[in-house]
């Protein structure tokens, strides 16, 4: 089921995530860092394994990034990706957020087909765009929710 993590879970989001740090997909999070920010995450679990996951974080300016967005090969193509996005918007409506943001440097396809449209550097939060990573040239999109 899709739930918000614990720090239970990030033994199985680690092990979820590392393909995709390896192949460059996702910006690398130690242990330490995910034990941080757990609570930023949502995921989804089967038969005890997480087999999805996603991290919302919050900025001032109604705005938030969805980051990590990472599904198991064995269960991709199958809308789990969809549902965590569903529910994180959900959230960022509750939560008075108005738009949702992400960097990509792979999957631009899938969030311009989702709403997402491509927009410059400069319209990341300030302490964001601080964080930026050049040499990664990620792409980012932006939709209004």
């Amino acid at each position: 089921g899709l739930r918000e993590a614990t720090i239970n879970d990030v033994g199985g989001v680690l092990e979820l995530i590392a393909p995709l740090e390896a192949d460059g997909t996702l910006v690398r999070r130690s242990r330490e860092q995910l034990e941080l920010e757990i609570r930023q995450f949502s995921v989804i679990e089967r038969d005890g394994m997480i087999i999805a996951c996603a991290a919302l974080y919050p900025y001032e300016g109604k705005i938030a990034e969805l980051a990590c967005l990472a599904v198991h090969e064995n269960y991709r193509k199958q809308g789990r990706g969809e549902e965590l996005l569903g529910h994180l918007e959900t959230l960022c409506r509750t939560r008075g957020l108005e738009k949702l943001f992400i960097l990509t440097t792979r999957t631009t396809h899938w969030f311009l087909e989702r709403g997402f449209i491509e927009v410059g550097i400069d319209s990341l939060p300030v302490e964001r765009r601080k964080l930026y990573n050049m040499q990664r040239n990620s792409k980012v999109f932006c939709k209004t929710l």
